[in-house]
């Protein structure tokens, strides 16, 4: 089994021709029906088989238009339906088996993105969920469990097969039709009509939650109660405001005023995967605002802002110059200056003196290097070195933004003249490195812990063993430097050096990592095999006749618990040994400390059975 839903049980198989690994999915809402003896579903009474059948109905008709979207050749983003057949009262779709990590589990891990990274992972799936829609399937079920990015780097929607269905198909209320809060309001009353701006809603929620690390309210408290706020509303760092206006396009609450189709909604990104504007190009264009003529600045300034708590877009009106104050399409404004330039040119070139101007000298050439560094331009870059290297080593978002936060709370303070903000600024600055030392420094442990001790019984000919533990030795040194004495700028250096450092440490564990894989492969065998002895010990201990009918009653229970605890301990070991095999032939580290997690409490488990057993006397 792989995994359990409102409407179904994921299994993984394995043809048994080819040997080829497949998901199967067996039709079973679990608010509903029971299984009965043997492997039969039914409904629970007379009062769920109307939602029952219906829900079959609709699990059939999607598999077999999943079938239809595989052929001629399945599109690469929607998985693969392989075949469907119906058996013990219920149905069952047989789908390529995707291995490789979901969304959820990314984001649970602390993944952080760019707008080009996220931009490619749900591009790729928008445009095979429109395939889905031109054929009239709707997913209604979209949330990060349900993009899977395989193997080799491809992003996978699954999960169509749930048969889900409009709220109004079914009078039956046991049942939910929606993930709160990846589902549209369509999906909870009848007023509105479900269509693709109903997965388009999903989809804008995943991002929402990709962007800012926090799943947007519910779509009822947001019609309801106000909350929630639009992403556009403020910057994301990595992310440029058309792609949050994008996002806050699909979140629309009403489906007439999001996109109707996925091509619509894509545009709206206009050209996500490019590269985003750096500083330079941010700061040159502010330039160009502050030399605007007076209509075009009053414009600006009086244009509607986007509203934060509906993500509408309200354009500036454009500025109509006034044809009075032009000549020959030049203003009189510009003429002056013109003028102004070109006797401030002669007079240059009368009174100063014949000779090559020097370059401008920099700022250090005037100021002391410490207050160069303390200097708004220098803290700003500074800072900008520190985000852009914790965007590098994939961050989580919240500590991204936090890092955000500070510079902008630092560069306000360096800013003010009152008494005490330059305190307060060393304090801020202080409280980022902290905080960011000490989430590397989690971090760092966690991995620490994963690698489980030095390995046993592998060599180390390129000495990666021993790299690792010198930068992980550096690493916490940097990590314990004391920030007390320091003023703003070395806070912010100090901050930079833990970061490098634990980008050293995250380069030696990657080339030490297959050592340590080798290593706990090997545990992992001697803990099955320790696991199977003590199985075996307990189908041993329940190998015994069964009392006669005029035995006692302890002897019947003692009977009895050996047989339950045999029972038991032969369905744990199974788990175990599937959790064994995947580990087995997986090279990541935390998949197969995570088995050995498994087996460890696993094994304890059965020494307990085995001791009930043997104390359970015939």
């Amino acid at each position: 089994m792989l995994g359990t839903g409102g409407f179904g049980i994921v299994y993984r198989g394995k043809g048994v021709y080819f040997g080829e690994d497949v998901a199967i999915k067996e039709y079973f809402p679990a608010a509903i029906s029971d299984r009965l003896e043997g492997s039969t579903v039914a409904p629970q009474d007379s009062d769920s088989e109307e939602i029952y059948d219906l829900g079959r109905k609709k699990f059939l008709e999607e598999a077999k238009v999943l079938w239809n979207l595989s052929r001629p050749q399945r599109h690469p983003n929607i998985v693969s339906v392989r075949s469907l057949f119906e058996i013990n009262g219920t149905a069952y779709m047989v789908m390529d088996f995707e291995s490789g990590t979901s969304l959820s589990e990314m984001l649970h891990e602390g993944r952080t993105f760019d707008e080009k990274s996220l931009f490619g992972i749900i591009r790729p799936i928008a445009e095979g969920l429109d395939r889905a829609h031109q054929a009239g399937v709707l997913h209604r079920d979209i949330k990060p469990a349900n993009i899977l990015i395989n193997g080799a780097g491809t992003p996978v929607l699954i999960d169509f097969g749930s048969a889900r269905f409009d709220s109004g198909q079914a009078t039956n209320t046991k049942v939910t039709f929606y993930t709160p809060p990846y589902a549209a309001i369509e999906q909870y009353v009848k007023t509105f009509p479900q269509g693709p701006w109903t997965d388009i809603y999903a989809l804008g929620v995943v991002l929402y939650q990709c962007i800012s690390g926090e799943k947007p309210p519910e779509v009822l408290e947001r019609l309801h109660g106000g909350l929630g706020q639009a992403l556009s509303a403020k910057e994301w760092p990595g992310f440029s405001r058309n792609f949050t206006r994008a996002v806050d396009a699909a979140l629309e609450i009403r489906p007439a005023e999001r996109p109707q189709s996925i091509p619509d909604w894509l545009k709206l990104f206009g050209g996500a995967s490019a590269p985003l504007p750096d500083e330079a190009t941010r700061v040159g264009t502010t330039m160009w605002s502050s030399v605007q003529s007076p209509s075009v600045a009053a414009a600006a300034a009086t244009a509607p802002t986007q509203a934060a708590d509906s993500g509408k877009k309200t354009p500036a009106p454009k500025a109509v110059p006034n044809k009075k104050q032009t000549r020959g399409g030049v203003r009189p404004a510009v003429f002056g200056s013109m003028a102004a330039l070109t006797l401030i040119a002669a007079a240059a070139l009368i009174f100063w003196p014949h000779h090559r101007q020097a370059a401008p000298l920099p700022v250090s050439a005037f100021v002391s290097p410490q207050a160069a560094a303390n200097s708004r331009e220098g803290l700003g870059a500074a800072l900008d070195g520190v985000i852009a290297a914790a965007q590098k080593l994939n961050r989580p978002r919240t500590e991204v933004t936090a890092l955000g936060d500070a510079k902008t709370k630092i560069l306000d303070l360096v800013s003010q003249k009152r008494s005490g903000a330059a305190d307060e600024m060393k304090d801020a600055a202080r409280s980022m490195a902290k905080a960011e030392l000490a989430a590397l420094g989690r971090s760092s442990r966690r991995t620490w812990r994963d690698l489980g001790g030095d390995p046993k019984l592998v060599s180390d000919s390129a000495n990666t063993i021993a790299a690792l533990k010198t930068t992980k030795a550096d690493l916490d040194a940097k990590l314990g430097a004391d920030l007390t004495a320091l003023d703003a700028a070395g806070a912010i250096t100090a901050t930079r050096q833990g970061l490098d450092a634990y980008a050293v440490f995250q380069t030696a564990f990657l080339a030490a990592a297959p050592q340590y894989v080798l290593a706990r492969k090997q545990d992992l065998t001697n803990l099955l095999t320790t696991a199977q002895t003590t199985t075996d010990q307990i189908v041993a201990l329940a190998g015994v006749s069964e009392p006669w009918f005029l035995a006692s009653q302890a002897r019947k229970q003692a009977y009895k618990l050996r047989q339950e605890n045999a029972a038991h301990a032969k369905a744990l070991f199974t788990q175990l040994s599937s959790a064994a095999s995947v580990a087995q032939s997986s090279k990541d580290l935390k998949v197969v400390a995570g088995a050995i997690a498994q087996l460890t409490e696993g094994q304890a488990t059965l020494a307990n059975l085995h001791a009930a057993s043997a104390a359970a006397k015939l």
